[in-house]
């Protein structure tokens, strides 16, 4: 495959890096003169290609500002769907962010360049994505994933000097000398290849032989080039060598050339090891120059834990631009294949339509009659079954509105029936004064039928005025009042449906709330409706209760839950009590009306349904589904 220009200089970079080739910076003129097209250049591949030259240039001398122009790159590369330049960005930034210490950055962005090179099988690319990986590894102290990464490489560039010395250093890190001086020694003279081999000498032992290595290394570098980085290692290497060997002139020397070769080269690490290396052998000596070198190191590790930090928060904004990119690019995506798909559907559907056309011209008649039909039964059938809603609370009503009446009924029905008695016992007395006081005791009776018959009179003017047909016009009424007459109709209507159900009612009403304008017969309907549902599921719990005592176990669902609902107050050593709690309260300008009961309440799957019509959880010939939609019409038309 035939490298571009760019590929090129992403593997010289690389290179570069690892301290291999010749250290060579991009032309500073070529910098400025890309700085000045991107101010112009439109969003497109080539755009692209220069922030990855920029990437490249400033890979090794200012990672940071690599990071930087290589996110620019990235982000665009993504917004046009350039895979190939992401791929080829993702190597400078993993490079950048492996100098920085980032080693988990580094892996990521490589991994991702690697996963597009193997799919399209760049095996020039590939080596690049393999030795940044192993290097990456390597001083992370992976050795083993560095191995396996530098033997990938090695095997696709053919045994390569690069990766012999790349996997001899590995060895020498592992302290396996005798495989570190194999693979160095086959590979080619080189500054790098020197220094490695010295510090593999001074690991077994050879000093001498370490030392002649470095001198070797130190001379292939100013002879031949190589990077700042590893000139500096060299002679960091040296002064540790020296300082072993208590030659403190020789250490002290070689540890200040590198110290100011890395901070040429703006190495930051290695200015904070030679100062530290510097501090530690002034200590004894001259304390003034080992607490001066000693500052120069925490002022080396701040700037690069600093520099670290900076190019986190420069990735972790540029992850959420890229975040945000990629949610637009996905929203966008989305929205265009659902306007393909909607249009595919707007076809489809219009060819059915013509097809439908076309066959109704031949049975046009036949199929207008059953849709009239069919809708007819409908309305017949929705009529039908709203009428027997209407007539259910009616029923309930009626059930309440008796027994409300039975009571003043039963009073003046015993008053009259004593008052008979006292009568005839008045005829047959004798004695006047017998006689007047029981004249008395029939008057007191005659105010007692006569304040019943009238109590009876109100319920049943009160029954007819909130039955009555509904006219739409909301008058002042007293909610209070309203719901609390409701509650108790709705009470003594299930009673009169079964004689041994028992509730609880609490009522807790705001006394501030004044006469509002409502349809009261419509809101009084809604109320109606709450009360049957709550003493509905207090009755059916209350059943269960007393019907459960042996711990039968159901597979109804209904009884499941009930079950639940039953084992949790046992667990409070609590007997179920059917309570049903009213509360009215004033917020702002608007009434709230809180029905509670405590039954087994409604179960979450379903609760977004209650209000569709016919949608209802009790068996068949229970009810219609249609009280709490109502309800929600009648509320939502009042505001």
């Amino acid at each position: 495959m035939k490298k571009s220009p760019i590929i090129k200089i992403c593997v010289l970079n690389f290179f570069v890096t690892c301290g291999v080739l010749a250290y060579a910076q991009s032309d500073p003129v070529v910098i400025d003169s890309l700085k000045r097209v991107l101010t112009t250049q439109k969003e497109d591949t080539n755009r692209v290609r220069s922030l990855d030259y920029l990437s490249a240039a400033y890979a090794w001398t200012k990672p940071d500002s690599a990071i930087i122009f290589g996110q620019q790159g990235l982000a665009l590369a993504t917004r046009i769907h350039d895979v190939r330049g992401e791929a080829l960005i993702k190597h400078h930034m993993g490079l950048a962010f492996w100098l920085l210490g980032d080693y988990l950055q580094a892996d990521k962005i490589t991994f991702e360049a690697l996963k597009y090179e193997e799919s399209v099988r760049d095996t020039d690319e590939m080596i690049n994505s393999y030795a940044i990986i192993c290097s990456n590894k390597r001083d992370n102290g992976d050795y083993r994933t560095a191995l396996e990464y530098s033997f990938k490489a090695y095997s696709l560039c053919k045994g390569c000097d690069l990766f012999k010395i790349i996997i001899g250093g590995i060895y020498m890190e592992m302290n396996m000398s005798d495989s570190a001086f194999y693979y160095l020694k086959q590979a080619q003279p080189s500054s790098y290849a020197f220094w490695l081999l010295g510090r593999t000498y001074e690991e077994t032992g050879n000093n001498e032989m370490a030392y002649q290595y470095y001198l070797r290394s130190i001379s292939d570098a100013l002879t031949n080039g190589t990077t700042l980085k590893n000139l500096s290692s060299v002679y960091s290497s040296l002064a540790q060598l020296f300082k072993r060997q208590n030659k403190i002139d020789s250490c002290v020397y070689y540890a200040k050339k590198a110290y100011n070769t890395a901070n040429e080269g703006r190495y930051r690490k290695g200015m904070l090891e030679a100062a530290l290396l510097l501090s530690t052998t002034y200590e004894n000596s001259d304390p003034r120059q080992a607490l001066n070198y000693y500052k120069l190191a925490a002022a080396a590790k701040d700037s690069l834990i600093n520099l670290q930090k900076t190019t986190q928060f420069l990735n972790s904004q540029f992850n959420e631009q890229l975040q945000q990119q990629q949610a637009e690019a996905k929203r966008i995506s989305d929205q265009t294949r659902t306007t393909v798909y909607l249009l595919l559907i707007a076809v489809g559907f219009f060819v059915a339509i013509a097809i439908v056309l076309y066959r109704s011209n031949v049975h046009k008649q036949q199929a207008k009659t059953k849709i009239e039909k069919a809708y007819d039964e409908l309305k017949l059938t929705q009529a039908q079954l709203i009428q027997s809603e209407k007539m259910a609370s009616l029923g309930e009503l009626t059930a309440g509105i008796a027994h409300e009446i039975q009571n003043p009924l039963n009073f003046v029905n015993n008053f009259t029936e004593l008052n008979s008695e006292l009568i005839e016992e008045m005829n047959n007395g004798s004695d006047i004064n017998e006689v007047r006081a029981i004249a008395n005791d029939v008057k007191r009776n005659n105010e007692k039928i006569a304040f019943h018959g009238k109590r009876a009179d109100a319920i049943v003017k009160g029954m007819l005025q909130h039955t009555r047909v509904s006219t739409g016009q909301k008058e002042p009424t007293n909610i209070n009042a309203l719901a609390d007459e409701y509650l108790r109709l709705a009470y003594h209507g299930m009673r009169a449906k079964d004689k041994s159900f028992n509730a609880t009612l609490k009522t807790d009403f705001d006394d501030t709330i004044d006469n509002i304008n409502i349809v009261s017969q419509d809101i009084g309907r809604v109320l109606l409706n709450l009360y049957n549902n709550a003493f509905y599921a207090v009755s059916k719990a209350s059943d269960f209760a007393k019907t459960t005592s042996d711990k039968s176990v159901t597979s109804d669902s209904t009884s499941r839950k009930l079950a639940t609902h039953s084992s949790k107050l046992e667990a409070n050593n609590a007997p179920y009590a059917p309570t049903v709690t009213v509360v009215t309260k004033k917020l702002n300008h608007k009434i709230e009306i809180r029905v509670r009961d405590n039954g087994p309440g409604i179960p979450q799957n379903i609760v977004d349904k209650i209000f569709q019509p016919f949608f209802t959880t009790k068996p068949t010939g229970e009810g219609t589904g249609l009280g709490l939609s109502l309800s929600y019409d009648i509320i939502k038309a009042h505001g």
